[in-house]
């Protein structure tokens, strides 16, 4: 049951993303909070904890380097309060190779990438600061929530298929 839940809410967080570049609040919070609930009723509310705080941890470097928006997190936390740490975990990973794989693939903007890899060092050896990119200027701006659902299916895939 949760898988179900998991994935509508995963498929609207990224229609959400593709469509306006914005997970709502109203979405994650919601799910966050039914997720608790949800885990608390059927005993595993350490779970639940577990995979909020797990999510957090794992995506609070890539939001302080803008890597990601904060819609990202709280989605990714979301998923934490319904699944738990040992989804979490596999998911994000799978999300990020997915996210590598588009970036390889899509080498119209690798000229841009390296122009901000090479900001980013000059800024370093020279001032001991991270210089990033401003939103405009970004390599790679994309629907991180699209990249999160694919891993999603791609997991469930792999789990029917090592289930039969």
């Amino acid at each position: 049951m949760t898988n179900v839940l998991v994935g509508g809410l995963l498929t609207i967080a990224a229609w959400f993303d593709w469509r306006h570049r914005k997970i709502p609040n109203t979405l994650t919070f919601s799910a966050i909070v039914l997720g608790f609930c949800y885990q608390w009723h059927t005993g595993s509310l350490w779970t639940s904890l577990s995979g909020v705080m797990g999510a957090f941890l794992l995506a609070a470097i890539p939001v302080a380097s803008k890597g990601m928006g904060m819609g990202d997190l709280k989605l990714l936390m979301a998923i934490g309060a319904w699944s738990g740490w040992a989804e979490v975990y596999p998911l994000f990973l799978h999300s990020i190779v997915l996210c590598i794989l588009f970036v390889l693939l899509y080498p119209r903007r690798w000229s841009r990438l390296g122009k901000n890899l090479f900001v980013m060092a000059v800024g370093w050896t020279a001032h001991r600061q991270l210089w990033l990119p401003g939103v405009e200027k970004t390599a790679f701006a994309f629907p991180y929530a699209v990249f999160l659902l694919g891993a999603f299916l791609l997991r469930q895939m792999l789990h029917k298929v090592g289930a039969a």
